[in-house]
């Protein structure tokens, strides 16, 4: 194995390091079948029992306050929902006669009555995302504290539309389920215009032990092609599973909630008739960025281009010896991540290795300077950096023949766009222009 090798699973080994925090409220399909070959090794579980369909209608939701701040989805997401991009369905919380079973002691529950419903929801080309509150019988707290709740995951949860479409479906057996019973062809994780490679963000918002309460997030994205414009979505699930603040160092801290919930929503037209707008190129500064896409939509502005001459960084010595020191076994992996941290010759090694050429996050986050990153601006002077969204499009690589390849999502929207655009691009510490305007048809 050459050096290059090395330092490439050099840094794979510090990703992994930090895998394990990020998996708690973020995780692709493929990182969670990765997850479970590397350390989780969980049963897949499935159960049904009798429940309900309801069929809803929908209006424009008008607490937009309160579901941007919970919503976790970034700057344009945001901007899209204040201006109603966000759909209030009119609906009734679903019952279903459901068993808890304690995993730690094996204890069951029976005729624990759960009621779920869906408070709101948006959907865009790369997202949907839903406000749940679950409504649970009191009698649970004989098995489980709602007080040492940290996450909770519809393991079974399959989402589809009016053309049988998957949108996200994480369970291998509801998937081969589902395409029995519809006469589809689609495989686990071969992904199709029928079958989309989704991930997930989910995040506890609050929950009210004495009542039995839990409202939580469900932000479902997709990885890959561009989610469909469907008109009705299907949300199904059998399998609740709560887990305590202790679930990922034991596997068992989890109690299993047994129902069956089905839940069908019209998606309002302002979301399944969206649109987007291409911009083009009227001046750049720099001849070696050859722009790839500006597309404008209601919930983000995505820009793409490739750097031309421009070499890829190279490993010092320091780091060398540091990973083979580990590959050979010589310290383990408690050592290898204390030097790099507490290191400071290694760590500034590590820094100057693994440095973006083009800067899209602020230096600390105190600081408030936009002359530190990259930048989308319109010609109100109104300045929007990079969005958090856990479904952005975003890339950083380098490519064959000393190239670099830059993407990213911008919390610029339709609601704040403008005719004209520029693209501030901090690369190498330097401020370089494009100038972009509306590409009319």
């Amino acid at each position: 194995m050459d050096n290059n090798e090395l330092l490439e699973k050099f840094k794979m080994n510090v990703a992994v390091n930090q895998f394990k925090n990020e998996y708690i409220n973020k995780h692709t399909l493929k990182e969670e079948i990765k997850w479970r070959k590397y350390a989780m090794k969980r049963k897949l579980i499935a159960g049904l029992c009798g429940g309900v369909i309801l069929v809803s209608g929908v209006a424009f939701a008008s607490n937009y306050d309160k579901i941007v701040e919970t919503f976790f989805l970034g700057k344009g997401l945001d901007d899209a929902a204040q201006n109603g991009y966000i759909a209030n369905p009119d609906m009734d919380y679903i019952s279903s006669n459901t068993t808890a079973t304690d995993q730690i002691t094996g204890i069951t529950l029976d005729n624990i009555n759960v009621n779920a419903k869906i408070e709101d929801f948006l959907m865009d080309d790369l997202n949907i995302s839903t406000h749940f509150t679950f409504e649970m019988d009191t009698k649970i707290n004989e098995t489980f504290d709602l007080d040492t709740l940290r996450y909770i995951d519809l393991k079974d949860l399959i989402v589809t539309d009016e053309e049988n479409k998957v949108l996200y479906c994480m369970d291998q057996e509801t998937l081969e389920n589902y395409c029995k019973e519809n006469n589809l062809d689609e495989k686990y994780t071969e992904f199709s215009d029928n079958y989309y490679n989704c991930g997930l963000n989910a995040v506890i918002v609050n929950h009210d032990k004495e009542n039995g309460i839990i409202n939580f997030t469900y932000n479902m994205y997709t990885g890959d092609a561009s989610f469909p414009k469907s008109k009705k979505l299907n949300f199904k699930f059998t399998h609740i599973q709560l887990k305590r603040e202790e679930w990922l160092e034991n596997e068992n801290s989890i109690v299993n909630l047994k129902g069956n919930w089905n839940i069908d929503l019209d998606v309002p037209e302002k979301m399944y008739n969206r649109q987007s707008i291409a911009y083009k190129v009227v001046s750049c500064e720099n001849s070696d960025f050859q722009v790839t896409n500006a597309t404008l939509t209601d919930t983000g502005f995505e820009f793409g281009m490739i750097i031309s001459n421009i070499e890829k960084p190279k490993p010092s010595q320091i780091l060398k010896d540091l990973w083979q020191e580990y590959s050979d076994g010589k310290i383990d992996i408690d050592e290898f991540n204390r030097r790099l941290n507490e290191d400071e010759e290694i760590r500034k090694a590590f820094d100057e290795y693994t440095s973006r050429p083009i800067e899209t996050y602020r230096n600390s986050q105190n600081d408030d300077s936009f002359e530190t990153i990259t930048y989308v601006e319109n010609e109100k002077g109104e300045k929007f950096e990079s969005t958090m969204s856990p479904s952005r499009r975003q890339d950083g690589n380098f490519i064959d023949g000393n190239k670099y390849s830059f993407y990213e999502t911008f919390g610029l929207t339709t609601y704040t766009a403008t005719d004209k655009l520029k693209v501030r691009v901090l690369f190498k510490d330097k401020p370089y222009i494009v100038e972009l305007e509306k590409a009319h048809t």
